[in-house]
């Protein structure tokens, strides 16, 4: 499947899963701590998303969306307007999160092309992070290691390059500590706007919390609000990519709620249909989706599976068993004693140098270099842990940083018993 993996060498061969659990051919059980990674926030085989899944396929598994209405589709489309209960009026659905993003990019395109500004068609992102795995995605989006051959040819580096600083209190790109900040990451975010050109950028791309790439980066508690006034300022559209920390992940239904800020465009993916099904989404406001539908001819996005009853019912089942049974109160409880639980078992370790985090979002970022990051996943495997090290975490962009985003059911007796195994392979692994 992958050329560059060694796959009987490199990871275990599983065969079936239970809560938190993935076993593999000998009954060896393993704590999936990144959820798959990020995606199977309700654990693997959960029961009531399972029956929910029967009884939709045996009633009605597909319908083309520019052919038939689905109660499916309108009913997902209705309860996330509802959940995200702030300027969206619209959704969209598509298969991958790659695919929201583009999607939202060409949007954000033809709500100003639509208005004449053609000229606005740039879009643009953050150092240490990540929106996909398209062309254009990895244009605005900063994973070096999957677009770098891209560059100069299908990825223009002129504008690739032209990245916004992140908000990376440990590593302040502006050289600040928490005690001094006066958001300078914000004021050089618009100034890089400005020198290239606001009236050529049609949107900025932002993860509230990045995620896998920096590590559960948790911004300052104005930056998302001083951020989104200086976009509203020069026209560009601020797009929350909330494909990890939406619906339910960070004890919110959408982060951007924690900050106060509303995003003019959402996208969604991972939890939505939590492992159990391809599916993204995007939330637009009340004033985009109006100019996009109102236009002749309309705006036009989707692929032959988009909006499908089948992933469509099932994310209906994910949304009301997190609400209903998981509860986001629970969430940020048990985000809070996964907080303590990690202090209190590797305060002792002279290498960590950071536990940050929101919800069921967790970092351990070390002072160890990223070069021992499969040594780390290897001991892990022995240990019955599957983790996931982040891409480029550190102030320069080689600190050994794990993320965790264990599923929502996991109890506290589970996390003990998660933060014990990373505990030992520490030991064993150094």
């Amino acid at each position: 499947m992958y050329p560059f993996l060694d796959y009987q060498a490199d990871v275990p061969k599983v065969v079936s899963g239970q809560g938190i659990w993935l076993f593999d051919e000998q009954g060896k059980g393993y704590i999936d701590a990144s959820s798959g990674p990020m995606t199977v926030n309700l654990g693997h085989c959960h029961p009531a998303v399972i029956s929910a899944m029967q009884r939709q396929v045996e009633r009605l598994h597909f319908a083309y969306r520019l052919h038939f209405r689905s109660d499916e589709a309108e009913q997902l489309s209705t309860r996330l307007i509802e959940l995200s209960n702030d300027n969206k009026g619209y959704a969209f659905f598509l298969n991958g999160g790659s695919e929201a993003s583009e999607a939202a990019y060409r949007i954000a395109l033809d709500h100003y092309r639509y208005q004449g500004k053609e000229q606005k068609n740039v879009a643009l992102g953050r150092r240490i992070t990540n929106h996909g795995n398209t062309i254009q995605s990895l244009g605005y989006g900063d994973d070096r290691a999957r677009k770098v051959n891209l560059l100069g040819s299908a990825i223009d580096p002129e504008i690739s390059e032209v990245k916004l600083p992140p908000c990376y209190c440990l590593h302040c790109p502006m050289g600040k500590a928490p005690q001094n900040c006066q958001l300078e990451c914000v004021t050089e975010s618009l100034d890089v706007i400005d020198r290239f050109g606001a009236d050529r950028i049609a949107c900025v791309f932002i993860e509230p919390v990045t995620a896998s790439s920096g590590g559960a980066l948790v911004p300052h508690e104005r930056y998302m609000s001083e951020l989104k006034a200086g976009l509203a300022e020069r026209d560009i559209l601020l797009i929350a990519d909330e494909i990890v920390t939406g619906l339910g992940r960070t004890g919110e239904w959408f982060n951007m709620k924690t900050w106060g800020t509303e995003a003019d465009i959402t996208i969604i993916g991972k939890g939505l249909g939590a492992g159990f099904t391809p599916i993204s989404g995007l939330l637009v406001s009340r004033d985009i989706g109006q100019r996009l539908a109102s236009h002749n001819p309309p705006h036009f996005i989707g692929h032959t599976y988009s909006g499908n009853p089948l992933s469509t019912g099932i994310a209906l089942s994910v949304l009301n068993t997190v609400e209903h049974e998981v509860g986001l109160q629970a969430i940020r409880s048990k985000g809070l004693y996964f907080r303590e639980t990690l202090i209190e078992r590797l305060n002792t370790l002279p290498c960590i140098a950071d536990i940050r985090g929101q919800g069921l979002l967790w970092a351990v970022e070390t002072t160890l270099d990223r070069s021992l990051a499969q040594k780390f996943i290897h001991c892990g495997h022995e240990h019955g842990i599957n983790l996931y090290a982040c891409r480029s975490s550190g102030k320069d962009g080689n600190a050994l940083t794990f993320l965790f985003t264990p599923p929502f059911i996991i109890t506290e007796d589970e996390i003990d018993e998660l933060v014990d195994r990373f505990r030992k392979v520490f030991d064993h692994a150094l």
